[in-house]
């Protein structure tokens, strides 16, 4: 399990003389510790498994309709996602520029500084054909985070959220106008503005989080701020 492997590789570095941490941010100049999740939707036809994430004729990233959609739901979300992906106040630590953290709404294929990641290291293979959801990190319950992180890309595809066009190029550097011209928004900056974007859209995780449990959540965020 996830608490289980967090337990062995600390016991693992402390063996070794070293400290293992989970802090997003360990090192102020350094990358930080990231929860990069990768996933991809399988249906069955004709009794075969088949990747619903992938379409040889699309000529980007061989990315099928249902994929924008889930990604266009990802990035419609993402503010309100932050709450769940990113709990805790040293998380915005990390999101900063210059270290492959996501600090811009937006995605793009083979780009580090966006918040969704298109693999394409080999083409013409549709079980590989993902998306990469760059922002969470290791303070996060990851089932939590799995679950929202679905929801927003179901809900992508229940109202048909195409997204914006995507960025293949550093998004740290972006002028304001280039940002307006691509789509581009900026991340939350602080857990008590992650917290207030979950607040104002969390309709989307009501199919699988009740009211109950969010009120919840969200009072614990709240003790940090």
């Amino acid at each position: 399990s996830y608490v289980t492997g967090v337990k062995t590789i600390r016991e693992v570095a402390s063996k070794r003389g070293m400290v293992a941490s989970f802090n997003p941010k360990p090192m102020p100049n350094d990358n930080g510790s990231a929860v990069h999740i990768n996933q991809s939707l399988w249906k069955k036809k004709n009794g075969q498994d088949f990747n619903a994430f992938y379409d040889p004729a699309e000529k980007y990233a061989e990315l099928s309709q249902i994929a924008y959609y889930y990604i266009g739901g990802l990035l419609h979300h993402a503010k309100a996602l932050c709450a769940i992906t990113n709990p805790t106040a040293d998380s915005y630590k990390r999101l900063i520029p210059g270290f492959e953290a996501p600090t811009n709404i937006a995605w793009g294929k083979m780009n580090r500084s966006v918040s969704v990641r298109i693999p394409v290291h080999h083409k013409k293979m549709p079980k590989n054909k993902r998306i990469e959801y760059r922002p969470p990190d290791p303070t996060s319950n990851i089932y939590l985070v799995e679950t929202a992180i679905l929801l927003a890309g179901f809900d992508g595809i229940k109202k048909k959220i195409q997204p914006p066009d995507p960025v293949d190029l550093d998004t740290y550097k972006l002028s304001k106008s280039e940002m307006k011209k691509f789509g581009v928004k900026k991340l939350p900056t602080s857990l008590q503005e992650a917290t207030s974007s979950l607040k104002s859209d969390n309709d989307f995780l009501s199919p699988i989080i009740d009211d109950d449990f969010l009120d919840m959540y969200i009072s614990i965020l709240e003790t940090q701020i």
